[in-house]
């Protein structure tokens, strides 16, 4: 036993001078973090699917890749990590630049991972409630970006308990990113409102392209999940880039409830940083930059927080929240140190953080109003819902704390493995596909954990152990 032991731990040593290829070390990366985008039919302007395309574009995947550029996601992992993070390892970067320093070598092409299916489809299966925005074709020319709201009704009699969300974009290449959360104000009929940055109430999601689903986390001792109330309406704020003139979309949003029977603890959503919008306004003078603090608390009972949603608009240069404890600990929550409109994500800690009782939560952000090619003549500008306005928010989902709570794991992938505890499911039903946990097509493999996707729309999350 000490032998082969041994014997493994010499494989890293003898493999390690061995040069990266495509097939085994390039190709895994690209798929994984890259190709949500970068795909036909994506939202990208180029594609990255093969051989000849990534070599094609080597000079830029190495400079976007080596600036943390792309992949896009905003937030400092060094100030705190989260759930999925879209992100490159300094072992993956480096593994690129090593790869195109040695002349792009193919590799093996037997040896290529499985091709991820993109597409419009859904991945969670048959839901309870689907909510379609109106066919829309988008107003943003070929230098300005169209944002637009569709307040929705759901047409439900009761209340509903939330257990996972999905946003299913109706134009891939168009569908910059959609805000969901529920219209404070809810109507009978669908209501437009064209320039809407949105979110007006709690909000409940926010999808970019290559996002995952929302499933929230569940456990054997606790159901965690929100109130979709009666006679409500769910508000898409959607977000079109600049020349997509004429586009036509038609969004949806997917619900997955949980029982009636089923008690679960819920979470809230509020906007703890709210700067400007109900208070007295703030100001951002032209041809200088200007920095906007905030706060909230103490808190006055333990609590847990799920995700920090931070907000700001065109102005915003970079934005830090944090927790000061009653024994004055430090709690970061998030930072970001270019803020980029265009990727707004909430992003869902690793595991619920507590916020003791007495802690305070601090916010500071900087707007940089100075001449630039998207703001040649600069004026004042105040804070407000408009598109020409500034906002300066950080929403939170938080609930009472309970003992245990920072050791429960947020999982805002595919499918948690009870997601399907209260789905009847049929013996006649038929195994529809495999995938892993990057969406990717697989064949039955032992000690990974797969997914197991049915005609019947249940997901089975397996792991063989051999």
């Amino acid at each position: 036993m000490i032998k082969k032991l041994f014997f493994v731990l010499l494989i890293p040593t003898i493999c390690f001078g061995q040069s990266p290829n495509y097939s085994e070390d390039i190709a895994p990366i690209l798929y994984g973090k890259c190709l949500q985008c970068h795909y036909d039919g994506g939202i990208a302007p180029l594609t990255l699917e093969t051989y000849a395309s990534v070599v094609s574009n080597g000079g830029m995947i190495q400079h976007v890749t080596a600036s943390g550029e792309m992949p896009p996601w905003p937030a400092d992992t060094l100030f705190q990590n989260y759930a999925n993070e879209n992100v490159l390892s300094m072992n993956e970067i480096n593994t690129i630049l090593d790869w195109i320093t040695n002349g792009v070598p193919l590799g093996d092409t037997s040896l290529l991972p499985p091709m991820p299916i993109f597409g419009n489809s859904s991945q969670l299966g048959v839901s309870d409630l689907e909510l379609q925005m109106p066919i829309y074709a988008s107003s943003a020319t070929s230098n300005s970006d169209d944002y637009v709201c569709f307040s929705i009704p759901t047409g439900l009699l009761q209340n509903r308990r939330i257990r996972a969300i999905e946003v299913i974009p109706g134009n891939l290449q168009t569908v910059h990113h959609v805000l969901v959360s529920v219209d404070p104000f809810p109507n009978t009929s669908v209501v437009t409102t064209a320039d809407c940055m949105g979110p007006q109430g709690d909000m409940l999601y926010s999808y970019a392209p290559g996002a995952l689903p929302l499933t929230y986390p569940e456990n054997t001792n606790n159901s965690f999940g929100v109130v979709l109330p009666a006679n409500s309406s769910v508000s898409f704020a959607m977000h079109y880039p600049e020349g997509s003139l004429g586009q036509i979309d038609s969004t949806k949003v997917k619900f997955y409830f949980y029982p009636q029977t089923t008690l679960i603890r819920e979470i809230s959503y509020d906007f703890l940083i709210n700067e400007g919008l109900f208070g007295a306004p703030f100001y951002l003078p032209p041809n200088q930059i200007t920095e906007i603090t905030g706060s909230f608390g103490p808190t006055t009972q333990d609590y847990s927080f799920m995700s920090v949603f931070p907000h700001m608009h065109l102005l915003g240069k970079d934005m830090v929240i944090y927790a000061v404890t009653p024994l004055n600990d430090t709690i970061n929550l998030i930072k970001i140190n270019k803020w980029d409109f265009e990727w707004q994500y909430s992003y869902f800690f690793e595991k619920f953080i507590k916020i003791p009782a007495g802690s305070i939560i601090y916010a500071k952000g900087n707007y940089e109003n100075t001449v630039s090619p998207s703001n040649p003549i600069p004026v004042t500008v105040q804070s407000g819902f408009n598109t020409q306005d500034e906002m300066f928010i950080g929403g939170f989902q938080y609930l009472p704390y309970q003992l245990g709570d920072e050791n429960i794991s947020i999982d805002n992938g595919l499918i948690s493995s009870n997601f399907n505890n209260a789905v009847n499911t049929s013996s006649s039903r038929e195994l529809l596909k495999i995938i892993n946990s990057l969406g990717q097509s697989t064949t039955p493999k032992s000690n990974i954990p797969l997914f197991y996707i049915y005609n019947d729309g249940t997901v089975e999350k397996k792991i063989v152990i051999e």
